[in-house]
């Protein structure tokens, strides 16, 4: 009883925070310039480019999410046909972590196939042909589609964030670090994004909370699936 009370009071936390963090990240790109400021910083006016065009970081990186996610599909899968000797919460972390490494970034991609957000190299102000206009703002008629929300490039290493499911429930603060660490990549892949001028800040911070909720979603549908089994 009292593991369950725990649970619950967990997951109203989780709760909490996923709105709180989606109100912060709406606030940021609406009513403060943190998007403007860091894509300045990363333009080269002389130049007429982005800091990190012509890099390669990017795409080594990519390819190695997609791997290490390809990989952990196919441990999955072995371990459906094939059960492996581990407790029934490694097998519950697995299948959440090969879900979440094809859903994290389909979901995001099909969400930025929606979008009509442009990217920082649209811009008039980077040398594009665009204006500038925040997320709750209309664009002008004139404005060509785009697909810059949420952040597709960097997308292959959101799915990480499952990663810390493996150390639970035995070891919650492990896996807070753990998160964190993960955070922090998917951040860097962000940046380096950013640097190429195809992504703002807050582009990533939702591809960050919609990988976030969705591996949220996942884990607790399949938790109370193995609770009813």
């Amino acid at each position: 009883m009292l593991a369950k009370l725990k649970l619950v009071k967990t997951s109203k936390g989780i709760d909490s925070a996923l709105m709180l963090s989606a109100m912060l990240i709406l606030w940021i790109g609406n009513y403060s310039n943190l998007d403007l400021m860091i894509a300045d910083s990363m333009f080269d006016g002389t130049r007429g480019q982005f800091a990190g065009t012509g890099s390669a970081w990017a795409g080594n990186f990519q390819l190695g999410m997609i791997s290490l996610g390809s990989a952990l599909i196919s441990l999955a899968i072995w371990d459906t046909l094939h059960p492996l000797a581990w407790l029934a919460s490694r097998r519950s972390a697995l299948r959440v972590v090969a879900l979440s490494a094809v859903l994290v970034p389909l979901s995001i991609y099909l969400l930025s196939s929606f979008s009509d957000v442009p990217c920082p190299t649209d811009l008039l102000r980077y040398g594009g042909l665009e204006p500038y206009t925040r997320l709750l703002e209309t664009l002008p008629a004139s404005a060509s589609g785009m697909v810059c929300l949420p952040a597709t490039q960097a997308n292959t290493a959101w799915w990480m964030l499952a990663l810390p499911l493996f150390c639970l429930p035995e070891r919650p603060r492990t896996a807070l670090l753990f998160a964190c660490v993960m955070l922090l990549c998917g951040l860097a892949a962000g940046w380096q994004q950013q640097l190429h001028g195809t992504q703002f800040f807050t582009h990533t911070l939702w591809s960050a909370w919609i990988a976030s909720f969705l591996i949220y979603l996942l884990h607790k549908l399949l938790r109370d699936e193995d609770a009813l089994a």
